[in-house]
């Protein structure tokens, strides 16, 4: 499988057929497998928690969940004008970094405005997005997890027992067998993890679904798993138990294929602010400060 790398980060882009076919391997194999949904507060976050960067490139899929991770990419793989050597070597160095900071500052405006306003780059950036929440239906979908069962895990108060229902609803053979919180107990103290470790073990699952948000479910995962010996597959699917549950109302379909989805949660949740700010603002500033420092490589 083909990987790409944001800065440090690994990045597998491929389509949401693609992940199903993988998740379908991983279902069938001996060992254990977690993926990642990344989004640009996710590489952000890594630049200065090593750890989670650690887990993050040990893991067997991470797929872009988020517009703004796809763009990273084509802006990342642009490459710099090449300009030929004058005589003079001084003269030469300064024209080359001039035009060369030039290049990427017009690729850098030239790759949002094709991502805005061309309908069909968009898309076939888009085809490369795989929601988390998106995921989590396809997989219920899926003639791969037949006699598979599922472990909810995280999100708020009742909210996993919630998406338990909601998907059943939809899919009535999905076999779900445990829907909680968790998240206070795994922080609270090592015993009480161990106490969910246990229940998690006696419910028996094929596949856990982690909602504690980055980076702590994917750390999570990341200590944990191997003490779960029944689940193939973990996945941390971030705030998608809020939607499914229908504690937060997903954006309408156009807002999700123009990846302007980010639009409408700031809407719904002004304090969510910050995070978006992040998301929008400052990861493609960060992307761009980065390509300027190393244009040379």
């Amino acid at each position: 499988m083909k990987t790409e790398k944001i800065i440090d980060i690994k990045i597998n882009r491929i389509t949401t057929k693609e992940v199903l076919e993988e998740i379908k391997s991983f279902l069938l194999s001996e060992n254990q497998h977690y993926i990642v949904t990344l989004n640009p507060e996710m590489v952000i976050e890594a630049q200065n928690n090593t750890k989670f960067k650690e887990v993050i490139n040990k893991t067997d899929l991470i797929i872009p969940d988020g517009i703004g991770i796809l763009w990273a990419l084509e802006f990342l793989k642009e490459k710099r004008l090449l300009f030929s050597k004058s005589k003079n070597i001084i003269i030469n160095n300064i024209l080359i970094k001039s035009l060369s900071l030039i290049s990427i500052l017009f690729n850098f405006i030239y790759t949002f405005l094709k991502l805005l306003f061309s309908s069909k780059h968009r898309k076939n950036i888009l085809r490369h997005r795989t929601h988390g929440i998106d995921l989590i239906y396809k997989i219920c979908e899926s003639n791969s997890i037949k006699n598979k069962k599922i472990f909810l895990l995280g999100a708020g108060e009742g909210v996993a027992k919630k998406v338990a229902v909601n998907l059943k609803k939809k899919y009535p053979d999905v076999d779900i067998v445990g829907a909680e919180e968790g998240m206070k107990e795994n922080q609270e103290s090592g015993i009480r993890n161990q106490d969910l470790i246990q229940r998690i073990n006696e419910a028996n699952p094929n596949i856990l679904l982690v909602a504690f948000g980055a980076p702590k479910q994917e750390v999570w995962i990341h200590d944990n798993l191997e003490n779960i010996p029944s689940v193939k597959l973990a996945i941390g699917i971030g705030g998608s138990f809020d939607f499914i549950s229908g504690k937060i109302k997903r954006a309408p379909i156009v807002f999700q294929k123009t990846g302007l989805e980010w639009l409408w949660r700031l809407t719904l949740e002004p304090k969510r602010i910050k995070r978006i700010y992040n998301a929008i603002i400052k990861f493609p500033f960060f992307i761009l400060n980065y390509k300027i420092k190393n244009f040379d490589h």
